[in-house]
């Protein structure tokens, strides 16, 4: 679009993009489709008067963040410390806090349940037994299943 809009040819921006004029068209086609068939001009005034005013925003908001640079080879006296937001090493209390990964904060399980989604090694070690138990009762009702449906491994 930014080429569309510095007035291009679909000739120039193909040779520019080392793609087909074809593909530049259909491109183009495409945007023109999804703003209502729009003209190829209209639709470049369009786009430059939006770029205009996302660079006023963005000149008028700066942003707020700030750039975190992870120095290779840190000496070892830093290990279990983090840099927070405000820019200050904090040293982490814990490796893994409710809530702070990808993993939903909230339990999946009924209330009853909750307990066995907790890291406790009796709640693994309990968790692991029950799907040990399903996969046998899976495998028994399956030999059950095909014993009674007279499928046997004989050919």
């Amino acid at each position: 679009m930014a080429l569309v809009a510095d007035n291009r040819t679909s000739k120039e921006i193909a040779g520019l993009l080392g793609i087909s004029e074809s593909a530049v068209n259909q491109r183009i086609e495409l945007i023109r489709a999804r703003l209502g068939g729009i003209p190829r001009g209209e639709m470049a005034r369009l786009y430059r008067q939006e770029f205009a005013r996302e660079q006023t925003i963005a000149a008028t908001y700066p942003p707020t963040w700030k750039k975190i640079q992870v120095q290779s080879g840190a000496p070892a006296s830093h290990s279990g410390v983090v840099e927070g937001p405000s820019g200050e090493a904090t040293a982490q209390t814990q490796a893994r806090l409710p809530g702070s990964g990808s993993q939903p904060s909230h339990s999946l399980l009924p209330g009853g349940l909750a307990w066995l989604d907790r890291e406790e090694f009796s709640a693994a070690v309990l968790r692991t037994i029950m799907v040990a138990i399903l996969v046998v009762a899976g495998m028994a009702a399956a030999a059950t299943i095909t014993s009674l449906l007279g499928f046997t491994g004989n050919g």
